[in-house]
This record gives C-alpha cells, structure tokens and sequence, in this order.
C-alpha cells in the first residue's frame, strides 16, 4: 500500500507543486487520540516544548467543564457524530453496579439456558432458538441479541474488564458465532435470486414463500449480531477475546455478503417482480419482514461505521466495505419507497456515506487507493444509476450524488488528526509558531489539493483512447468527470462545498497542459476544449471586466498579503466568519461536512503567511525577532517567502507574487523604504483578531449558536471570498489556450475551439475585440474546411448583429464570405447579414449588404437563391420594424401618392428601403443586377392574394410613390432640403460629418430613374400612375444624359398603356418630344424611341400620318441611294446618315405593322402606295438583305444585320430564306468580330423575343377570368392557335441547330471578351429552351465553368448542375472532350502554352491561401455524388495524359502542357475520403508502370547500344512521351506527400475491395509551395523540349527518376514489413473524421 500511495503522489506531483508548493501528497497523521474530544487535541504536540504541552491539557480541560457535554453534536473536524469520540459524564458508582449486575445477570440466563438446552423442550426456550426448526444447535434469538446491546451501551467501558471475565466474552463470541454461521446458511441470496424472475401475477409456492420467511427472519438475526459484534470491538479491549478478531471478520464477511446479494438485489428490482409484490403488500405474511431487514441492515451499518470511526477495522476489510457501501448508496429503491418509509431508505444510504468517509478520512496512507476504488467502482454501476441518485443541496440546486460523495471525500482529507485552531486563541504570536502553524495548515490544504490531483489525473487519463480498454469504458469516464466538472461549477461560491472550487482549480492546470501537449489524445484535448470554455464561462460570469462594478453588497475583497490594510483584513474578517458562522450552525444537519476544517486551513495559511511577511515591517510580540531592522537570520527570511508562496496557492484569498513583492520591497540594504509601524502593528492585530474568531467558532456549540446567519448571506459573503481563489484570476490563460487551439491541425479541433470560445464570449463580448482573437479568427474564415469556417461564421453572428462596435471591427470579415464555396457558409452568412441590416444605421454599410445578398439571388445553388429571395423580401418587402398599416389606410391599388398618405416614421423606413434599393442600383450598373433586381420584384409579386406578396405589392406601391417624390423635390430644388436629408437619415460612408445622412446629391436622379425603369417592367400600373412627371426630362434633348433618357424611354416603354387618363395634351406633347429625338439621338436612344413612338401612335393617337411619311422618307432615300450605287454614281449622304436611315425604316416596321394597318385604314396610308404596293415588311427585308451585302461600307452592313434581325423577330420565317442564311453564313465565315457578334445579338434578341412571347402565351391561357373573377373574353385565336404563329413556331430551333455548331466555334476561336459573352448567352439560351441537345453543348460549359469572368463561371456552374439533375444518366458522357475543351478555351485566353494553369487563381487569393483550387473542381463535384461516376472520371482524366501509343493517340510536345494542365487540376482538386486520393495513385501508377517502363527499357537499350534508336519522330514522341510520365510520377509522390499515405498503403490499395478507405477522411498535409506542384524536378513540363541537349538531359532524368522508383519498391516488398498504414496516418489523423455532407461543392 505505501508503494501505491508513493506512486500516486509521484503522478500528482506536477500538478500539485503548482498548487501547494510541494511535489508529492505529505503523508497524514490519521491515528485520533482517544478519551480526547477532537477539538482539544493539541496541534504543536510534536513541536512545542513540554511546559507548552502541559499548559495546553489544562486550557483543555478546563473548557471542557466549563463547556459541558456536547453529545450528537458533529465534531468541526471529523464530519463524524461525537457521540462515539466525544467525553461522557461518568455515572456514579450505585449506577455502575446496577448496569453490571444487570448484563452478568442476563449473561448467565443465557448461558444456562445453553447449558442445559438438551433438557429443556424448544417451547420453553426464551433466549435461544433453532434455525432451522430441527437445528440440533440453538442460536441467539433476536430479543436476546437486542437485550445485550442494550446492555453493553449502559455499562461503562472501564468497569466491563473488572465484572465481565474473558470466559464469558468467549462464550458470547461462540455464540454469536454461530448465530451468524446460521445466518450464511439460510439461503436469502439464492432465494431472492430464484423470485426476481418470476413476473407479477406468476404467484409464489407456498414452501417457498415459509422458505423465505425463514431466511429473512434468519438474516435480521445475523445482522443484529453483526451489530453487536462491532458495538463489542468498539468497547476495545474492555470485551477482549482470542476469538474476538475472527468474530469481526466473519460479521464483516456477512454484512457484505447481505449487501451485494440481498439488499442490493431486493432495492434494485423491477416493479413487475412477483417477488416484490409479495414482500410489499401489506396483505402477504412476507410483509413485514422487508422492514425488519431494512432495520437491521441500518442497526449493522451504523455499527460498523462507529467501528470505522475509532480506525478498528484492518486495511483488508476496507475495500470490501468501500465497494459495499458504494452499491448501497446507488440503489434506486423506487418501488419500495411506496411501501417502505422512505426515510428509512434515506438513512441506509446516510449510514454507507458515512462509513465510506469514515474509512476514507482515517486511512491517510491509502487515501489515493481507496480513491481509485471508489471511481472505479462508480464507473462499474450503470449510467442510468449514477445519474437518477441526485443531491438537493442548501439553496435548492441540485447535483449528482456521485460528485457530491467526491466532493466530501476531497472535503475530508483536509482533516487533520490535531485541532487546526489550537494556538489561534490567543494573540503575541511568534515568528516560530506562525511557521510551525503555517506547516500544519498547508499540510492539511497539500493533502487535499494532492488527493484532488490524482483524482483528476486518474479520470482523465483513462478518457483517452487505449487498445487495453473497452471504448465504451473510455466514454463513461468521460461522462463521469464531465458530470463531476459540471457539478463542481454549480456549486462554486456554496459554503459548504469548498473543494468544488479545488477540483475545478485542479481540472483547469490539466486542462492547460493537455492543450498545450500538441501530441494528445484529440478526444482528451476536445474534452479539455470543452472545460476550459465552461470554466472561462463560469469565470466572465463571477468576475466582472474591467471597468464594470462589483455585483455584491459584499464589494471587492482584496488579496491579504504583508502590505493589506487592516481594513481590508477587517472585511476579509468579516466575510469568512460568516461562513465559517453558518457552517458551524448547521454541523448537526450533516450539511457542512468537512468544510469547516477546509476554509479554516486554506484561510488561516493565507493570514499567518502574511503575518509572517508583515514581521519583516514591524516588530514581533515577547520573543519574536526584528526582521524589520537586520535581526534574525536570513535563513529565517528565506523561509518566510517559502511559506508565503505556500499559502498563497493554498486556499482562499492571498495572491503569493504579490505578496513577496511586497515583501521584497520592504527589504533589502539600505535602500528600504520607511515602515509604516503603526499600520503595521494594526494589521498584525487585525490578522490575530480573524484567527481567534475562527477558532472560537469552531470551539461553538451548535446548540449554543444563535443561527443568525441566513444561507443567503453566508453564499454571498462565500462568493467574494471565492473570487480571490487563484482559479478566478485563470481567465487569460484559458482564453490563450483556447485562441491557439483555433490553428490545430486537425479539423474538429478548430471547429470545436471555435464553439468553445462562442461559449466564452456569450458571458464576456470583449474577448473579440483582442487583436489576437481577431486574428485568429479572421484566418479561420479562410480555413480549408467549410465545418470551420461556418463555425467561425456562426460565432460572430451570435454577437455581430447587436453589438455595432463589433459589427464595424468584423464586417468586412464576414461579408466577403458570402462568396464561399461551401453553401452551408453562404447561408449563415446571409443571415448574418440580413441581422446586421436589420439593426444597422450605416447606409454605405446596408447598401453593401444589399448589393451582396442581390448577387445570391443569381447564385448556382437552388438553396441559395430561394433563400437570398426571401431575405430581400423580408427586408425591403416586409413591414419589418414598422407598425402593421390600419384597415383605413390606402390599398395598393388606390389612386393618388399612397407614399404621402402614410404615416411620418412609415415614410422615414420607406424611404430608408428607397435609399438602400437605390444604392444598390446605382452600385450595380451591369445588366446582370438589373435582371436580379427584375426577379426579386417578380418572386415577391408572383403570387397575388397571399398576405405577404400583398404586403409586397403595397411596399412597391409606396417605394414607387417615394422614388417619383424625391424625383420632384430633387427637380425643385437640387441642393436639396432639409426635411429630405432628415428624412433620409443614416450613417454615412466615411464617418465625416459631411457623410451622416443621404443627401440629394447622394440620392441621385440617374440612379433613381434607373431604379424606376426597372421597376416599370415588374409594376406598370403602379409607375404608369406617376410616368406623366418624367415627360420632362424628354424635352432636355441633347442636354440630358444618355443614361437618364434611355431610362425615361424605358419606362414610358413599359408603362404607355397603363397612364390613367393621359389626356389629348399630353400625349401629344410626347408625340412631339418622341419625334424630335429622332432627329439626331443615338443608336441606343433610337432603339427605344421608335418602339415607344410607334405604340403611342397605334394604340392612343392614331396619328397615323407621321409614321407614314417618317417611314416613306427614309425608305425613299434609302431606294435612292441604292440606284445611285446601281447606276455607279456616288452616294448623296454619308454612311452614317444611312446607318441612321436604315435603322429607322428597320425599327418603324419591327414595332409598326403597316400591312395590318392599310387593309384596315387603307386612307391613311396612301402614301405608302407611292413606294411599294405590296408588303411593306417585304420591301423592308428586300432593302436590308441590299444593304447587308459586301460592297457597302462596314457600318452600312452592320446597321442592315441588326435590322435584318428585328424582322426576323417580326416575320420568323424570315430567318430561314436562303438570302438571309447567305448574310449569317457569310459572317460566321469572314474575319469581321463585329459582324459575328452582330448576328450573336440578332440570335439574342430572337430567341428572348420567342422565350417572351411563348411566356405571353403561357398566361393568357392560364387567365380564365380576372382579379375580380369575372370571366374574360378570349377571342378564337387565342383558343385555337394563330395558324402563322404555328406555323413559325420551329424556327428558333431549327436557326440553332443549324448555327450551333458555328456558335461554339466563335466563343472558342475569338479573343473578343464581348463575342464570346454573347456566344455564351445565345448557348445558355438554347440550353434553357430545350433548342438543341445538351450533349452538343456539354464540352463547352465544361470550359467556360474555368472562364475568369464570375458571370460566365458561376452560370456556367448553374447549367452544369441543373442539366447533370435532369439527365444524369448520359450527361456526363463527354466530360473528357469538355476537359480538353476547358485546356483550348485556357489557352486561348493566356495566349501561350506554359500560361496555362490548372489552378483558379482567383479563387486561391479568396478561399484558401494555403492551397489552391482546381479549374475543374465544379465537374468533379457533380460526379462525386456517386462513386461509380468518380471513379471513371478520375480515371479518365489519368488516362488522358498518358501516351501508350496503345491506348490513347500519340502525345505530342503541343500535349504537354495539357498533361500538365490536367496533374495540377488533380492536385488541388477536394477528396473527400482517402478513397478517391487512393484511386487517382492506383490509375497513375498503372500508367506509370505500363507507359513509363517501356520508356525506361528503351531508353536503357538506347543507351547501351543494344537496342535500335528508331526514327528522329519516333525518338521525339519518346521523349516527350517521358516528361508526360514524369509529370504523372510528380502528381503521384505530391498526393502521398500531402494527404499523409505510405507507398506500402499506395501498394495494398485495390478499387474492388476499398472499405476501409471509403469513410475514412482525406486529410491535407500543408507543405511548402502553397500547395502547389513544383516542376523544378520536371522543367519540360513547363519549358517544353526545344532543343537536342533538352531531350538528351530529359532522358537522363527519366531514367534515374525510373531506377530511384523501382530501388524504392524493391525496398518496400523485402520480408519482415507488411504493408498498412503510413507513419502519418495514424488515429490523429483518422480522427479528424470527415468533413460531413456539408462540402464545400456538395
């Protein structure tokens, strides 16, 4: 035992040298001094000199008869009863004979009943019986047992040895002997065992129901005898008997076997138990028998307690009563509480703690064994019945039992065998008792924090992982100390549970030095994560930062040290008595069990180590020594630091560094600074003054107390003292531990330190402004992994939103993570940032989020998008923080300015959302926001009659009213006014005062017009109502902006027909204002003028005439100029003026139809007859197919194309004639991009135009009836179909099919940026109309998925992946030709081959700065979703770089750079499990191995003349074969080296039997290089082979690169090493697990 206790205190030596001082556990006195109360035992017994001694007794007994007897009180120390300890009142001598005679008098009935047992019948026996009835040797019976107890506990102990001979103590012994001997044999264990499987209502036999009756009757009968042997061993040697040790053991053997096999089964049965029934029913003679033995289990149990008490039992019968005692206080007992009192259960389970304490606080040299045993013993009880025995302690809080018994386990090795308060009664206390004190008590505190160490040092180290243990053994220990560390925190700042703050003092320096032990166990580390957030927790929690006021009444107490004040000594006085106060009142309740003796040895260690330093400052009392002034010796000084830091870690309240500062200053030559000595002498008196208090305390009576403190007062005054403790001064090292842990290698780590510090800055925000937490968790939004960088997301929007401080430290942060790969991420971030909005005042800062969460709404991912829709909505669509309108407010379809009907803060948030949408607006001037902005408008009004999209179209009613409003305001007044910029109110975009608020000059008019156009095409009858205003800005002309009066025509484009009663004035004012900006407007202008002009006159004007000679007049010059080329003559205008000709002819008949008109009006148009008879869209189309001819000049032709193309829109069939065809195919087939790009436009419009019309068509048929529901009149047409329109309805795709393949050409043949946008936008068209097959397309968005532009990347994203869900049976089947493609398509755009990378650049800088991405990472995250699909993918991609001859056509020098390109795409591309690397290393070694050795032996039959050179070519594809194998040789060795996989595991893989990689995480090994492939090794990869002298050094490379390789693998296949895991793979790195289904590209 003393080995084992060696050993453990060994192992907690690390740890407790931080607390204590000390290295290893001291031993402890254990052995009491009998016949002395414990409260008088002297504590300098082995130190003090014998005068001292013998003073002491006398104070001793002197206040014993002054204080009188304190029986049943609980001693201060022990935690025990002091009946069995504490001094009775001697009885007088008459009552002494009597008790004597009385015990020899019934002894002697026994016996002679014994004796003559033979003679007398079994019905005249009254003190004996027979067990079984046909015993032949009769045993005590239960009253006689009872009667000697009874007996023996009135008889003094120093008069039994005089009257009670050893003669009749061995006759007793036999008898009680065989009493219990009768008791083994009754059967109660198997019977029992034999009734808990018979279920309720089986019913019992009758023998064995009188079986069992007998048995339990026998059991009560040992168990009291048990009992009375133990209340015999406690009178010591008074009942003295050879036999009486064998007695003991045989009662202990007996109360254990009756334990484990008899109660514990009985309280642990089902209630469906037959059985259980039977004992519990009142009605069943087994009824009663059950309490009976309850009784006498609680009689023994005491017993044996008192007899562990006075440290009687031997060192073997310990464990076996530990582990006893730990079953019984586990046992639910639930369906006998009914039945049974329940407090009877309650006691049982009291008695067992107490013996197990009792045996634990006695036996000081085993304490750590036992320790072990009682852990390992919890951990052997079932989960569910360590977690249903809770605790209610003081306060209401509830705890498991368990953690409780620790705690009064850890609680009583503070326990000390001589009184801790002798030598503080009085005061003048000198240098060498103050240390000898101080030893005692840091001796006791040593023992406890000790004790504690190995506790937890025990529990942690069995969490982590061992091949020995089970791992389910490994999780109960977990949850074990998990529950435990809970507990303890629970009850932090509870006065009588002061080792709770030990044990997680304890638990935070292992949890420090697990986190900084990079090479630990990564379930310990995450369990170490875990605790140190809920400790830093419980910390921010109790300690308030800097700069916030104390929560207390009680106030900040300060450390106790040599320079404290007396009054702060005073109030630290006042705060520990009343703990010490209220513990010592409630003692008897059993509730301050150990806790006295624990806060008076840490607190007295504190004030005497600073009386001690204080020595130095002022003078000792009789007999002390004047450090102050030179006296004493320096060894002396020395001692004092010592004990010093000693007590400052101890217990309570003293901060040791700071302490011996201050001692040092004092100190020291002569540069001492003056002592104050007055305030030196009163802090002694204060220290002396707080050490008499507690041992007055602890020397109260409780029955004496007054009990004035209330459990209220004594937890807040244990709350200040609690935060002096070294554990609440922790914090900055947690939080450090905890940032670190954030830059882990392993993937889980960072995900949980990330978490972990969420927790933290949930109770303390400020740790997030430190720079090194910025830091740090600025670089985990960069992270690999999207598990960590949506866990980093997730902890700054818990605190981002409300908080705007940290809202402007992390914005930028966070928004740029909308871009992330991983749509888990991008969602969060979204949320965040519709938080941020929701709560932000900054305009810039809401027009940026604004401008963000726009962009998603265009986003690949379906998920995406729906939720970027309804977060807009929910923003600028939604009530949101406005008050809900009332009933009688304006509709949004009422007449009139809805806006200024609204009430005034209604107004400001409307106008708010007009700013931010116009921000956004003018932000974002590409099409493509202007198409998102479109949709939005469209999600939101796309289902009338629901509330929300009614509330949305009310909001789009106010938002158009508020855009016209400050379109007046800004036109009446351009520098603006102040009630618009109060308004408009926000924070501004710099932080100058000049930015606080949107101003008009901010609020622009261009980007307000821009924002109405758009919202003309969604909403026209809503800007229709207020269109009349803008005819203004037509009549500027040439002043205006091109920009403002394309979006003036815009919106009278989209909103003519919805003007409610435009009156005759007014449209005649804009007749007029349309004609004269025909005049000499550009292109752009005229493109919108002519369509408004012409709907103006059709359907509100009929002012048919100025079309008709607008029309004549430019058909007629154009026929003129085109005589005149046909005649030869020159032409009377200039190139210009017939571009401007033609386009207007071309653009009147696109919007006018002048045929359908003369039939109807024929009148009107009978100028027209003056040019032509016939159709005029004829003649149109004749004079464009003229004009489109080579001979005219480029623009002529370019202006005739593009009209061409707008009747084709008009009159499909158009498009397929063959002069038509000629002008397309006469394009694609000349050098002119302008003239291809044309005609891409022309394609554009077209099938736009048909996608719109197919759309128009769509919902008239779905409109049955109106709003109203009143039925609609639908002509037959509409019904029926217009048979022209059938007619033309093939002709897009038939244009398509024909052109397609020209198109694709054009975006891969071009380096024009805007021919191959528009390539792709005719495609993209194609795909989403069903025109042609998706296969022919395929290759193509493969390549332009690498395109640099996002627009073209991310869309070409969105087809892949809607295209791949639709057909995913066949459309992956030309992803080899898509690779090539996307290589062309790179090539093309770099210019060179050695430009060409297969890395995306652009994403590297965003995503991942320590490894780049793939080009391709798109295709292969379609086709990961299936392993079959991977697999041939990948093998694919291998195969298409090798150059056998036999398996693939020849690899020439122009193919090495697509190897290349391919390799660094298969290096950087995302493998999920260690699976796919493994497969991609099978392929390349199967290459490597066919190609590349018969490279090798040719190039070695080369070289040494045996074997034929071959032809020049032939020796050139050779070689360049080689650095195509060299490249794969590269990408292999790359992917070993970063994912961490031996050759012997590269070498065991096989794609048939792959199980035990499949689930198995690929983990990435950052190096060196960015992760990128280094071709330093290879430089024909990137140089080519130019020359003779390169080929020849190529060779020579290839063949030491092929010898080195095949010496390796010889290496790895000798005898004696078999293969498996590489050195890296071990369980760190398989326990990163992986990354779960939220990838990146999943």
């Amino acid at each position: 035992m003393g080995a084992a206790s060696a050993r453990s205190s060994n192992r907690s030596a690390s740890v407790t040298g931080k607390l204590v001082g000390t290295g290893a556990m001291p031993a402890v006195d254990a052995k009491p001094c009998s016949g002395e109360p414990a409260l008088k035992r002297q504590l300098l017994r082995g130190d003090a000199s014998p005068p001292a001694d013998a003073k002491r007794a006398r104070a001793d007994a002197k206040a014993a008869e002054t204080s009188g007897p304190r029986a049943g009180t609980e001693d201060a120390n022990t935690g025990v009863a002091g009946g069995a300890q504490s001094a009775e009142p001697e009885p007088g001598a008459e009552d002494q004979a009597r008790a004597i005679g009385r015990l020899e008098s019934f002894l002697a009935e026994v016996f002679d009943e014994e004796d003559g047992v033979s003679a007398v019948d079994d019905g005249r026996m009254s003190l004996l019986r027979r067990i079984p009835a046909d015993s032949s040797n009769p045993v005590l019976g239960r009253p006689a047992v009872q009667r000697i107890r009874a007996l023996l506990e009135h008889c003094p102990r120093a008069c039994l040895s005089k009257h009670v001979n050893s003669e009749q103590v061995g006759r007793l012994v036999g008898l009680l002997a065989a009493t219990i001997d009768v008791a083994k044999g009754a059967g109660l264990a198997s019977m029992v065992r034999d009734g808990a499987h018979v279920s309720r209502g089986a019913g019992l036999a009758d023998g064995y129901c009188r079986g069992l009756g007998t048995a339990m009757s026998a059991a009560c009968l040992g168990l009291e005898v048990a009992a009375l042997a133990f209340g015999m061993v406690v009178s010591g040697s008074a009942l003295h008997a050879p036999s009486m040790g064998e007695l003991l053991r045989d009662a202990s053997a007996y109360l254990k076997e009756f334990l484990l096999e008899c109660l514990v089964p009985l309280l642990d049965m089902p209630a469906e138990s037959e059985l259980l029934c039977a004992v519990t029913n009142p009605g069943q003679p087994l009824h009663g028998g059950l309490r009976a033995l309850l009784e006498a289990a609680l009689a023994a149990n005491n017993a044996v307690a008192a007899l562990a008490a006075q440290n009687a039992l031997r060192e073997e019968d310990t464990v076996p009563l530990v582990y006893v005692s730990i079953s019984v206080m586990f046992c639910s007992g639930e369906p006998l509480q009914s039945e049974v009192d329940a407090n009877l259960l309650e006691s049982l389970r009291r008695a067992s703690q107490a013996l197990l304490r009792g045996v634990y606080e006695l036996h000081a040299d085993q304490r750590a064994w036992i320790l072990e045993e009682v852990l390992a013993s919890l951990i052997k009880l079932p989960a569910q019945k360590r977690a249903q025995s809770t605790y209610r302690v003081a306060g209401g809080k509830s705890v498991q039992f368990a953690s409780v018994l620790l705690l009064q386990l850890l609680q009583a090795t503070a326990w000390s065998p001589e009184d801790l308060t002798a030598g503080l009664e009085g005061g003048g206390l000198s240098a060498k008792e103050c240390r000898i004190l101080l030893q005692r008590h840091q001796k006791a505190v040593s023992a406890a924090s000790s004790t504690t160490d190995f506790a937890i040092r025990y529990l942690i180290g069995r969490c982590a992982r061992r091949e020995s243990r089970a791992a389910a053994n490994e999780a109960e220990y977990r949850a074990l100390l998990e529950a435990f560390i809970d507990d303890c925190l629970a009850l932090l700042g509870h006065p009588q549970w002061p080792a709770a703050e030990l044990a997680v003092r304890v638990y935070s320096l292992h949890v420090l030095e697990i986190l900084d032990e990079e090479k630990a166990d990564i379930v310990v580390r995450t369990m170490a994560l875990e605790g140190a957030a809920q400790i830093a927790s419980h910390i921010a929690q109790a300690v308030p930062a800097r700069g916030d006021a104390p929560g207390s009444s009680v106030g900040r107490l300060e450390p106790v040290s040599a320079g404290s004040s007396a009054e702060s000594i005073g109030r630290f006085h006042a705060t520990t008595t009343t703990v010490l106060s209220y513990l010592q009142s409630r003692a008897a309740s059993g509730e301050s069990t150990g806790a006295t003796t624990f806060h008076i040895a840490g607190w007295a260690a504190v004030l005497i180590a600073a009386l001690l330093k204080s020595g130095r400052r002022t003078s000792w009392g009789d007999g002390g020594v004047r450090t102050a002034t030179g006296g004493g010796s320096s060894d002396d000084d020395d001692d004092d630091d010592d004990d010093s830091d000693g007590g400052g870690t101890c217990a309570s309240s003293a901060d040791s560094n700071g302490s011996g500062r201050d001692g040092d200053a004092s100190t020291g030559g002569g540069n001492a600074k003056p002592v104050d000595r007055a305030g030196g002498v009163q802090q002694r008196q204060a220290i002396e003054a707080c050490l008499r208090a507690y041992a007055d305390i602890a020397h109260q009576s409780t029955k004496t107390m007054a009990g004035s403190v209330s459990h209220s007062s004594a937890v807040e005054a244990a709350k200040a003292a609690l935060v002096l403790q070294p554990l609440f001064r922790s914090f900055d090292m947690l939080l450090v531990r905890v940032t670190l842990a954030l830059g882990a290698g392993q993937v889980t780590l960072r995900s949980r330190a990330l978490r972990v510090l969420n927790q933290i800055a949930r109770h303390r925000p400020q740790v997030l402004y430190q720079s090194s937490v910025k830091y740090a968790i600025n670089h985990r939004l960069q992270d690999s992994s999207p598990l960590v960088r949506e866990a980093a997301i997730d902890l700054l929007g818990k605190h981002i939103a409300h908080n705007p401080e940290l809202t402007d430290e992390y914005y930028e942060f966070i928004s740029v993570r909308i871009l992330d790969k991983g749509p888990s991420v991008r969602r969060r971030v979204m949320r965040i940032l519709a938080d941020i909005y929701a709560a932000s005042e900054n305009m810039c800062q809401l027009v940026d989020i604004g401008v963000r969460l726009l962009q998603r709404t265009g986003d690949e991912e379906r998920t995406i998008r729906e939720l970027a829709l309804k977060t807009l909505q929910e923003l600028w669509f939604s009530h949101g923080r406005c008050p809900r309108l009332d009933e009688d407010m304006p509709a949004a379809d009422a007449p009139g300015n809805v806006y200024n009907a609204l009430p005034p803060e209604l107004q400001r948030e409307i106008l708010k959302r007009v700013h931010v949408m116009t921000g956004v607006m003018d932000a974002t001037r590409a099409r493509e926001s202007a198409e998102l902005m479109a949709n939005l408008f469209r999600h939101v009004c796309a289902a009338p009659g629901r509330p929300d999209a009614d509330e949305a179209l009310l909001v789009i009613r106010c938002v158009i009213d508020a855009l016209f409003e400050q379109l007046l305001r800004a036109h009446e007044s351009p520098a603006g006014d102040a009630e618009t910029k109060g308004m408009a109110a926000g924070g501004g975009c710099g932080g100058s005062s000049s930015n606080d608020s949107m101003t008009l000059s901010e609020f622009s008019a261009p980007a307000c017009l821009r924002f109405i156009a758009t919202l003309s095409a969604i909403a026209p009858d809503a800007v229709g109502r207020r269109a009349k205003s803008l005819s203004a800005y037509l009549r500027l002309g040439g002043a205006a902006e091109e920009d403002v009066l394309l979006d003036v025509l815009t919106v009278f484009s989209n909103t003519l027909l919805a003007i409610p009663h435009p009156g005759v004035a007014f449209l005649g004012s804009l007749e007029s204002d349309l004609i004269k900006l025909l005049s000499s407007s550009p292109q752009g202008i005229l493109a919108l003028a002519v369509p408004c002009l012409c709907t103006l006159v059709d359907r509100l004007t009929r002012n048919y005439a100025k079309l008709v000679r607008l029309f004549r007049s430019c058909v007629a010059q154009l026929y003129r100029e085109q005589r005149a080329a046909g005649s030869g003559a020159a032409s009377a205008v200039s190139p210009k003026s017939t571009m401007r000709l033609i386009i207007l002819a071309g653009l009147t008949c696109r919007h006018f139809d002048f045929d359908q008109c003369r039939e109807r009006h024929g009148e009107l148009f009978t100028e027209l007859d003056q040019i032509a008879g016939g159709s005029m869209l004829g003649l149109m189309n004749g004079l464009l197919l003229h004009y489109a001819a080579p001979r005219h000049p480029a623009p002529v032709q370019l202006a005739a194309v593009q009209m061409l193309g707008q009747l084709h829109i008009r009159r499909p069939r158009l498009a397929l004639e063959p002069q038509a065809r000629a002008v397309m195919d006469r394009a694609f087939a000349g050098d002119s991009a302008s003239h291809k790009l044309q005609v891409l436009r022309n394609f554009l419009e077209f099938l736009r135009a048909d996608a719109d019309a197919d759309a128009d068509a769509e919902r008239l048929a779905a409109q049955g009836c109106d709003g109203r529901g009143a039925e609609r009149e639908v002509d037959a047409k509409t019904l029926v179909g217009n048979v022209g329109d059938m007619g033309e309805a093939g002709v897009g795709a038939s244009l398509m099919q024909t052109y397609l393949d020209r198109i694709l050409g054009t975006i891969f043949a071009s380096s024009s940026s805007a021919l191959r946008a528009a390539g792709f936008e005719v495609v993209t068209l194609v795909l989403e109309q069903g025109l042609a097959h998706p296969l022919k397309c395929m290759p193509a968005l493969i390549a332009l998925g690498t395109s640099s532009d996002h627009y073209i990347r991310a869309k070409s994203w969105r087809l892949h992946q809607e295209l791949g869900f639709k057909y995913a049976s066949f459309i992956h089947s030309r992803d080899l030709e898509g690779v090539r493609q996307a290589y062309e398509y790179q090539l093309l755009v770099c210019g060179s081959p050695a430009s060409v990378e297969g890395y995306d650049s652009d994403a590297d800088a965003q995503e991942r700065p320590d490894r780049p991405a793939a080009r391709l990472q798109f295709v292969y995250s379609q086709a990961r979703s299936r392993r079959g699909r991977r697999n041939e993918l990948l093998t694919l991609l291998v195969k298409a770089c090798d150059s056998d001859p036999s398996s693939m056509a020849g690899v020439g020098r122009a193919e090495i750079p697509f190897v290349r390109f391919v390799a660094e795409n298969l290096s950087a591309l995302e493998f999920k499990y260690l699976d796919e690397v493994l497969h991609v290393i099978y392929q390349l070694s199967s290459v490597i191995a066919s190609t590349g050795l018969n490279l090798y032996h040719q190039f070695e039959a080369e070289a040494s003349g045996s074997g034929g050179g071959g032809s020049e070519q032939q020796q050139r594809l050779a070689t360049e074969g080689s650095v195509c194998v060299s490249i794969l040789f590269e990408l292999r060795e790359f992917l070993k080296t970063h994912y961490g996989i031996s050759e012997s595991r590269c070498t065991a893989y096989s794609p048939s039997d792959a199980a035990g990689a499949r689930d198995k995480a690929a983990t990435w090994y950052a190096q060196g290089g960015r992760g990128r492939l280094d071709w330093s090794l290879c430089p024909g990869a990137v140089q080519g082979l130019e020359s003779a002298a390169s080929h020849a050094s190529q060779r020579v490379r290839f063949r030491r690169m092929m010898a080195e390789s095949l010496a390796a693998s010889a290496d790895d296949e000798a005898p004696g090493e078999a293969p498996g895991e590489a050195p890296g793979e071990g369980p760190s790195n398989a326990s990163d697990g992986p990354a779960g289904p939220d990838d990146d590209n999943a």
